[in-house]
């Protein structure tokens, strides 16, 4: 073969051997990468909610919303009647219509002392879970709150360059702590057990789909029974209008918190004690 022809058969032998390598290359890479083409996204399973505090899983009424929780927990075994509440609905109204069974109940948990003139009874179950549930956060939307509030402006003492708390101050706050303490506690939390899959509706209705109220209830109770009980009175600033603590510890905690410091030390140290009790009933159910 004549040299010429030689180097040609090479060249070609050399073409086709790369030529080789390249397709079995590409082969290779393409089914490399062909899992990460046709696997599909892992999908997460639903979580199940996690009962830390559950209530009795007893009969209960019926519900008349079906997309609602169909139990209602109760209680021991003392009757309505033997704990003073003797119209609790046998059939559980819709969230969106409880506001009159509510309004009953209420009636009788503050028996011969009426219905304080500062509750708010519209869509009151939906108030009150939007309100617990957002005390623990830096701010509190007035517009969900189930209370009125109190009457007249907060209250300084001191001097302009070192504001204070002022003792007349905490006498806006003594009718809702006088509220609190005439009502029992049993009784309270007895009526909150026939409602829950009310109160639990208007949870999942605040975007909650995976969880449950009575857990959220029982982490505030405990978020509040942190609060430092200082004594009166507290020092303030005025950085622009509107009056702060001066101490960034104080300044720096939850609306709820800072609620219970706003009251003064005598109203904190009757509605902590109050708080305790109410913690002590709801986590002392039987699953």
């Amino acid at each position: 073969m004549k040299r010429t022809n030689q180097l040609i058969f090479i060249l070609v032998i050399l073409i086709i051997a790369l030529g080789a390598a390249i397709y079995f290359r590409s082969t290779e890479s393409l089914q490399e990468r062909q899992p990460e083409v046709v696997q599909s996204p892992v999908q997460e399973p639903i979580k199940k909610p996690i009962i830390h505090y559950p209530l009795p899983e007893t009969p209960a009424p019926q519900h008349q919303d079906s997309a609602a929780p169909q139990t209602a927990p109760d209680t021991d075994t003392d009757t309505d009647t033997d704990k003073g509440v003797q119209t609790l609905p046998e059939t559980l109204p819709a969230v969106q219509d409880s506001d009159k069974s509510i309004e009953t109940a209420l009636t009788e948990l503050f028996n011969d002392n009426g219905l304080p003139k500062f509750l708010l009874l519209e869509n009151f179950i939906q108030r009150l879970v939007a309100t617990i549930d957002n005390l623990p956060e830096k701010k509190l939307p007035r517009i969900h709150l189930p209370v009125k509030p109190p009457h007249g402006k907060f209250i300084v003492s001191g001097t302009p360059e070192q504001p204070q708390t002022s003792s007349r101050n905490n006498q806006r706050y003594t009718i809702y702590v006088g509220a609190l303490e005439a009502v029992s506690p049993d009784l309270a939390v007895k009526i909150y057990i026939h409602f829950y899959p009310l109160f639990q509706k208007a949870y999942e209705q605040l975007g909650y789909k995976n969880a449950y109220f009575n857990d959220r209830l029982v982490f505030v109770l405990d978020h509040l029974l942190e609060t430092p009980n200082p004594a009166d009175p507290l020092s303030l600033s005025q950085p622009v209008v509107l009056y702060t603590y001066a101490d960034p510890t104080y300044e720096n905690m939850s609306a709820g918190q800072k609620m219970l410091l706003r009251i003064g030390q005598d109203n904190r140290t009757r509605v902590l004690n109050i708080l305790q009790e109410y913690r002590r009933l709801v986590t002392g159910q039987h699953p």
